[in-house]
């Protein structure tokens, strides 16, 4: 029987929700699954059969499950991948999530009745795939980005995540960038090249699930990183899997300081040529690259006769297609909303071929992840035991109500900032002003959930826990003093590249542009022509005398070539408030103020000039 939550803990949690358990709303994400049918939606492409002819007779390779290689490459680098017969066909499902960014469980409804259990989902549908018989054996993987980004994660410190991928048995994961965020070495992989343990009420374990990327390097040595792994080996229906993992130059979407002391030599050709050695030294039956980075560019990169299925991640997109080349590539998509799985066979002559490939949306009837007696038999019983631990250590902290909007706050944009880039930012600026604070900025890729009014509803709750997923990352806010031509440079290198900062308030500005809407923002090359503070100021954008004070993160702060790069920020940075802390204490004081009203800024901060 599945332990359920207490009746006299939702007694005392609705004194604390009930505000929110009154009001239906959803909070949209970057991808919204679109409502629909009873069943999960599924993307399918067909896959002609890919077969390589069985072109020698070595032995299969013996070793291990989740067998670390040796670090000596091949001798025969360049040689072409065999494929030993083994006897009879192997049929094995591959079933790749990826970017789950600790959705074990989506509560951001409030009324616990209606909180979605997506991870329990994916884990009875990987148990229902296993004792099915039609597959000879599951291979199930993770292309990155698993901790950041919800209070049952984060505030566990990944441990409900690691619990649940241990309790799912989990193949082999990736190392996404977001496991920088915080000590990659004690929260994203160990000395050993697997997950952590974990310990988060009755759980407790040391997974022995690997940590792949082929491409990370200690700066200072210049020697592979211990904690990872090139690749692993995997038997799964007598057959030998190789899955190679492959992270790309992602230093860019990490802190500084947590990058600082490694390399990542992020390079197709590289992987390829890593591939071949591996093919090579191992001699596996079937052979798979895990990235965290989109599939097809990697996939069209790979020598077919080298790789048989590219899983991707990173962009939080669907992929289920083949390249121009004939190698299949699947990606997950993002927040546990689905899978993405592909059928690899080998026939009793080594051939392979990929077959089903596509991916499943389990969020289109979200009605079907709720708990109830309807839904048992589809959520599986540990993960759902996982995920109420998991609540159970933040609920009381998470559903303090902290005021009402009656304006959504949005991530999206067309042109300048968004109603959720002038609401983060505007938040900077009250956590900052006792320095004097003018001017915030903060990256769009930060803002990673959407509040909208629900339908038939004139306001909505904001609480804490929506504070902390709308901003998860714990960015540190600084100050620092820019001149009027810093200012101009800091608005272009923000239009070129988010990660500076292109949300913002406190000014607004206009500027020119070349070429279309069509290019790749970096491609194009800008000119800003006028800016003017909230105030009124005109700014003199050649000055490089009288400053004025911005409010930005550590983040965009410490990033190569940033207008902020050598500036000591006006206090220390280990002075220096987290974002979600002071945005909860922001808010707290602006409702406060105005009978719990907190007000949503939609103005448009920049202007193209046509």
């Amino acid at each position: 029987m599945r332990r359920k939550f207490s009746s006299n803990f939702f007694e005392n949690a609705l004194v604390v929700i009930g505000m929110l358990c009154m009001v239906l709303f959803l909070r949209y994400s970057d991808n919204v699954s679109p409502e629909g049918s009873h069943s999960p939606r599924t993307s399918e492409v067909a896959v002609e059969e890919k077969t390589r002819p069985f072109s020698g007779s070595s032995e299969d390779s013996v070793g291990e499950e989740r067998m670390r290689p040796s670090s000596s490459p091949a001798d025969a680098a360049g040689e072409e991948k065999t494929h030993p017969s083994s006897g009879s066909a192997a049929k094995i499902l591959v079933i790749e999530t990826t970017d789950i960014h600790g959705y074990l469980v989506d509560i951001s409804w409030g009324d616990p009745d209606r909180f979605q259990y997506r991870l329990a989902r994916i884990a009875q549908d990987v148990e229902d795939a296993r004792a099915s018989g039609e597959y000879d054996d599951v291979l199930l993987l993770d292309g990155g980005d698993i901790y950041q980004g919800t209070p049952v994660s984060n505030m566990t410190q990944g441990a409900s995540m690691r619990a649940a991928l241990d309790a799912m048995d989990y193949d082999a994961v990736a190392l996404g960038n977001h496991e920088f965020d915080w000590d990659v070495t004690a929260y994203g992989a160990d000395e050993d090249a697997t997950l952590p343990p974990y310990e988060i009420g009755e759980f407790k374990g040391d997974p022995d699930i690997p940590v792949l990327a082929c491409d990370l390097y200690d700066a200072g040595s210049g020697k592979r990183v211990s904690f990872t792994k090139d690749y692993v080996m995997l038997e799964k229906a007598g057959r030998q899997i190789a899955v190679i993992g492959y992270i790309p130059n992602y230093r860019g979407s990490i802190m500084r300081e947590k990058i600082a002391p490694y390399t990542i030599k992020g390079s197709l050709e590289k992987l390829d040529a890593r591939v071949r050695e591996v093919n090579a030294k191992e001699q596996p039956d079937a052979t798979v690259v895990l990235a965290h980075e989109e599939p097809w560019p990697v996939a069209e990169a790979m020598d077919p006769e080298q790789v048989d299925l590219v899983l991707g991640g990173h962009s939080h997109q669907i992929a289920a297609d083949v390249a121009d080349n004939g190698i299949p590539y699947l990606q997950g998509r993002c927040y546990s909303q689905g899978y993405a799985s592909a059928v690899l066979v080998i026939d009793s002559e080594g051939n392979v071929s990929v077959e089903d490939i596509k991916y499943t949306d389990i969020t289109e009837e979200r009605e079907a992840l709720y708990d109830n007696e309807e839904n048992e038999e589809h959520l599986d019983d540990t993960i759902m035991d996982i995920s109420y631990t998991a609540w159970s250590a933040v609920w009381e902290d998470m559903n303090e109500v902290l005021g009402y909007i009656d304006t959504p706050v949005l991530s999206k944009y067309e042109q300048g900032t968004s109603s959720g880039g002038n609401w983060i930012t505007g938040l900077m600026l009250r956590a900052t002003r006792s320095w004097g604070t003018q001017i915030a900025f903060y990256n769009a890729g930060g803002i990673r959930s959407n509040f909208k009014i629900p339908r038939g509803e004139t306001k909505r709750p904001i609480t804490i826990y929506d504070v902390y997923t709308i901003a998860p990352f714990g960015n540190t806010l600084l100050v620092y003093d820019l001149t009027g031509k810093e200012l101009a440079q800091q608005l272009v290198n923000g239009l070129k590249n988010g990660n500076y900062g292109d949300q913002m308030t406190g000014l607004t500005f206009t500027y020119t542009a070349t070429g279309d809407d069509n290019m790749d923002r970096r491609d194009r090359e800008y000119t800003i022509l006028s800016i003017t503070l909230d105030d009124g100021t005109e700014v003199n954008l050649t000055d490089k005398k009288k400053t004025y004070r911005v409010c930005t993160t550590d983040y965009s702060a410490t990033l190569s070539r940033s207008v902020f790069e050598g500036k000591e920020p006006l206090y220390p940075e280990s002075e220096a408030p987290v974002d979600h802390e002071a945005f909860v204490e922001a808010l707290r004081e602006e409702a406060a103020e105005n009978d719990g009203y907190i007000t949503v800024d939609t103005r448009t901060r920049a202007t193209e000039a046509r």
